[in-house]
């Protein structure tokens, strides 16, 4: 016999974005059920940003004991243990799970329930042994990877980032295809922990990202040693003695990329399949479920968030929905989920980040824009510490209303805080520019872009009936 449940909220998928939700529930009293068939945390915890970090953190510190003898200090010989490594990113794992662990969830308050749930109509979801009646149900199921279709792929073994990441055995030369931020990172951070790195891509290093500021970054790579091709025509991929070719069409001849490893960073699908949904009358489609502005799906009683529906994937992102949604369920009733607000950043070494309307976007949707830059070399921090490759970038409207910014450089995300922020809240020009940073700090190339907006190239004012006005301005 099931056990049969009927919980005020019931989310399905027990990642970031659901844990997020279903904690924030709980601290409001509301009876809610999670629903989790693998570990609680997801792909974040396996593959995603935590192990990843903790090795690009591994390579960081390398990098700084490297550039050491410039800044007048030197030591011993550098060495890298692979298997120390490989402890640091397990251990660092490990201390995150314990944040999102059953125990610790259902000490807040969450029922837990395990197994892979499901729709049997419009109103039930099944799981395991249990039946789950919800007045409100939650899809946080996120993605899953999307792998290549490139000819002869199929036939050779190939690496993906959870069997990458384990580094006790480090790759002689790593072939990396996919040039996205999480390829490129891990590019990055093995190459700066010894082993011979490649990219490779079809596509732009980067797609649809500002070129102006993904070009240092590039620099970046290409100058600590790692080949960087993207755009590339792949012909073919196959075995080789000692590893993996894939060839290349470049200028009319064949070029051979030979590596050891071939490590593959797909794209991502949203994980829907064995959902139920169209006993639930919710409707979906390659990009993801299909959800209106407030994230409910064509079933009233049925909200989706996070990687599940269509746009960029990423944990903040979900974080950002599954607030929204509970206001939503909790009868505060949001005009609509806004991810204006929303930041994205690469860590890479300089980092790339970025928040709101790029430069190209921002000029289809308005007539007259600001466009305010400041590089790096402009910040004495950033010169005492020799990262001064970057730039900030500003975009806003005339009348100084901030509509995106995007950084790269040292500590790129952090900065990206504050233009966040002051998107999210309306916050314009004036504000940053009235902002008391620290000095030294990064924090003040965010003051110093701001004061730019009254530069060389300010549209002149005029007065008319007594008042100052702006010629022209979409604020």
């Amino acid at each position: 016999m099931s056990d049969e449940h009927t919980p005020e909220i019931c989310v399905i998928g027990g990642g970031p974005g659901g844990i997020a939700l279903a904690v924030a529930a709980a601290n409001q009293g509301l009876p809610v059920i999670l629903i989790e068939k693998g570990r609680l945390g997801g792909a974040n915890l396996r593959e995603g940003g935590v192990p990843t970090k903790a090795l690009l953190a591994a390579a960081a510190f390398h990098e700084t004991l490297r550039r050491g003898p410039a800044f007048g200090v030197t030591g011993a010989p550098l060495q890298v243990n692979p298997a120390r490594v490989n402890e640091h990113i397990r251990a660092v794992t490990e201390a995150v799970a314990t944040n999102v662990s059953a125990e610790r969830l259902e000490a807040f308050g969450v029922t837990i329930v395990r197994g892979e749930g499901r729709f049997v109509d419009r109103r039930t979801v099944v799981a395991g042994e249990a039946t789950i009646r919800a007045r409100t149900f939650v899809i946080a199921t996120g993605a899953v990877p999307a792998p290549p279709t490139h000819d002869g792929l199929d036939a050779i073994e190939t690496l993906d980032v959870a069997a990458a990441l384990d580094v006790s055995r480090r790759p002689a030369h790593l072939i990396v295809l996919g040039a996205g931020a999480r390829a490129l990172e891990l590019a990055q951070g093995f190459h700066r922990l010894g082993t011979d790195a490649s990219i490779i891509d079809s596509g732009a290093a980067l797609a649809g990202e500002d070129p102006e500021l993904v070009a240092p970054l590039l620099d970046r790579l290409r100058a600590e040693g790692i080949r960087v091709r993207d755009n590339a025509d792949i012909v073919a991929f196959a075995r080789r003695k000692g590893g993996i070719r894939v060839t290349l069409r470049e200028g009319g001849e064949e070029v051979a990329v030979d590596g050891s490893h071939l490590l593959v960073v797909p794209d991502r699908a949203p994980a829907v399949d064995g959902l139920g949904l169209d006993a639930a009358g919710i409707g979906h489609d390659p990009s993801g479920i299909i959800v209106d502005r407030n994230l409910r799906t064509a079933n009233k009683r049925v909200y989706a968030i996070g990687d599940a529906v269509a746009g960029p994937a990423s944990v903040n992102r979900a974080e950002h929905h599954a607030a929204f949604v509970l206001r939503s369920i909790a009868g505060r009733r949001p005009a609509g989920v806004v991810e204006a607000g929303v930041p994205f950043v690469t860590y890479t070494d300089p980092e790339f980040a970025r928040v709101g309307l790029g430069e190209a976007e921002a000029r289809l949707g308005h007539k007259l824009v600001r466009v305010l830059r400041v590089p790096f070399a402009e910040n004495d921090l950033s010169q005492a510490e020799r990262t001064t490759s970057g730039m900030i970038k500003v975009i806003a409207t005339d009348r100084g209303r901030i509509l995106g910014a995007g950084a790269t450089g040292r500590g790129a995300g952090e900065i990206i805080a504050l233009w966040a922020f002051a998107i999210a809240n309306g916050l314009g020009i004036d504000a940053i520019r009235a902002l008391p940073a620290p000095y030294p700090s990064r924090a003040d190339i965010s003051r110093r872009v701001a004061i730019a907006f009254d530069g060389p190239g300010r549209t002149p004012i005029r007065r008319s009936g007594g008042l100052f006005s702006l010629f022209r301005g979409s604020g």
